[in-house]
């Protein structure tokens, strides 16, 4: 476990500063991608505004192996003061970052190897906060994964594996929205979650949802730190558990700040917002056609800590 704090004012700072880390923490650079064991990821500054994510498989950057979808961090203008929080994990191999600005925003961005649960093609994931039409901010989360974009332009679901049906009501964008993807051949896909399809992607809550509702414990004022299981559902509709995103925990964060440490047995965990806290919308807010509001609310994510 290895863990680094700085500060970076421009989209390409933020590239520079992931991409050291990982190269320090057992990850090889050709080029602009990075690998390690069969995961191979491209993280790259297009422009300004902009830092950009996708993967391929085996490292063949076209099409089939190639993700149809990027994920990304935006901003229009770049904070020119940003800080920085990068951990480094093995077993499973897993880079992830988290930037806050402005006091109380907060954009994440990660990749790595799920921990599979038996032998299967594929294993590789990548994820950022994705956002639609050079939009500002314009994410939000669910505490079930019910989101679903109405429009194209609507705020996307930003949580991790978070959402098994990302694609726009109005015009059925199928899976065009997905912040997290993952190499999956379990199906026939190359990618998780497929794209031109209605067929359910992989994701988190629909199975640990009840956990994740009923947070925080009553009894202490507690959250249940759940991890990020991964389920797909199979042809006949049942759903299986194919293996979980390491070193990083679902967290409600009813009496938390973000930034807080907390410790569990010999474990501390740093929490983080998925964008903003925001108590007035607990379980998150998707837009609606009747209400335009929309949040991440209480919901974050726990990064297993080995800081200050």
């Amino acid at each position: 476990m290895a863990y680094q704090t700085g500060v970076i004012s421009s989209a390409a700072d933020l590239v520079v500063v992931i991409t050291d880390f990982s190269v320090a923490n057992g990850w090889t650079l050709n080029g602009n991608v990075l690998s390690k064991g069969d995961t191979y990821i491209r993280l790259i500054a297009p422009s300004s505004s902009e830092v950009r994510i996708d993967s391929a498989r085996n490292g063949n950057f076209v099409a089939p192996d190639l993700c149809v979808r990027h994920s990304r961090i935006y901003n229009t203008s770049w904070p020119t003061s940003a800080t920085y929080h990068l951990c480094a994990f093995d077993n499973p191999d897993t880079v992830w970052c988290t930037i806050n600005f402005a006091v109380t925003t907060h954009q994440h961005i990660g990749f790595g190897t799920i921990e599979k649960y038996g032998n299967w093609a594929g294993g590789g994931w990548f994820h950022a906060q994705h956002t639609p039409a050079s939009a500002d901010g314009s994410v939000c989360s669910v505490i079930d994964g019910s989101q679903q974009p109405y429009y194209p332009s609507s705020p996307r679901e930003c949580a991790l594996f978070w959402s098994p049906n990302m694609r726009d009501s109005w015009n059925g964008y199928y899976q065009e929205n997905a912040a997290s993807n993952l190499h999956c051949e379990l199906r026939g896909y190359v990618w998780e979650p497929p794209t031109g399809t209605t067929t359910i992607g992989v994701h988190c809550p629909t199975i640990l949802s009840p956990i994740q509702k009923y947070n925080p414990n009553v009894f202490n004022g507690q959250t249940v730190l759940t991890p990020f299981q991964l389920f797909l559902q199979n042809t006949d509709g049942h759903y299986m558990s194919i293996g979980h995103v390491g070193h990083l925990r679902f967290v409600r964060l009813t009496n938390y700040n973000p930034g807080d440490v907390i410790e569990l047995g010999a474990d501390r965990w740093k929490l983080f917002p998925w964008h903003v806290k925001n108590a007035a919308y607990p379980d998150g807010k998707q837009a609606a056609y009747s209400d335009g509001n929309y949040s991440t609310g209480l919901l974050g994510v726990a990064v297993l800590y080995d800081g200050p």
